[in-house]
């Protein structure tokens, strides 16, 4: 209720802010990845509809396992800004839809697999997916220079530093066993794959607050 209660506090701040002296857009880059603003407002209170997305492939290998990783970061963003100083500084309060995540696909190294420390043959493993998400709605707070609407400028830069509270990992993981394996073996694997998502819980937790840095562009009509 709280989140909802916020979100429409900040529609409400950026439609009355796009109704007042200008309105601009921008393009950014960072750690959101890159996204395309339209901001509104005055030279001292302002709202932002942000949209941010960046995709990568890598491997990972730890003792949780050796993993495919497809990152996606992915979010749309409602930002309030206040400029106490009615020049280039500002503050922002935002709240986030958050569709950062992560899937991982099992791979194997010289014909094994490795899940929570212990060594599976390829054939002792049919399958393996997991899956690394967030909350889905997530405040944000941060700093920034840069008005993409504010009066007598054309083109500017604007920057954002600050921090998403996108919560704690949410790790899923799904294992089929091989044929090979005794219904014993079936159950001690898919022990060590739920114990290896929560040791991965665990190792990314310092992830729920995820840092926020981004430079762009912006043009005010």
């Amino acid at each position: 209720m709280k989140k909802r209660i916020l979100l429409a506090a900040l529609m409400t701040a950026f439609a009355t802010a796009a109704q007042a002296d200008g309105v601009g857009v921008y393009v950014n880059g960072g750690t959101t990845g890159f996204g395309l603003g339209l901001a509104g407002g005055s030279n001292s209170l302002g709202g932002r509809l942000v949209y941010d997305t960046w995709k990568r492939k890598f491997d990972q290998t730890d003792s949780n396992g050796n993993y495919q990783v497809d990152l996606k970061l992915q979010t749309v963003s409602a930002l309030l800004d206040w400029y106490p100083f009615e020049g280039a500084f500002r503050t922002t309060l935002g709240l986030v839809a958050n569709g950062n995540k992560a899937t991982l696909n099992a791979t194997s190294i010289s014909g094994t697999y490795t899940f929570n420390g212990q060594t599976y043959t390829a054939t002792d493993v049919g399958s393996y997916t997991g899956e690394v998400k967030f909350n889905s709605t997530a405040p944000y707070l941060g700093i920034g220079w840069g008005n993409p609407a504010g009066k007598d400028k054309t083109w500017g830069l604007t920057s954002d530093i600050g921090v998403l509270f996108q919560g704690a990992p949410k790790v899923t993981s799904t294992v089929t066993c091989g044929a090979a394996l005794t219904a014993p073996q079936c159950a001690q694997l898919q022990s060590d794959v739920a114990a290896g998502a929560t040791q991965l819980e665990t190792d990314l937790k310092n992830y729920k607050y995820y840092p926020v840095i981004s430079i762009g562009i912006s043009y005010r009509f």
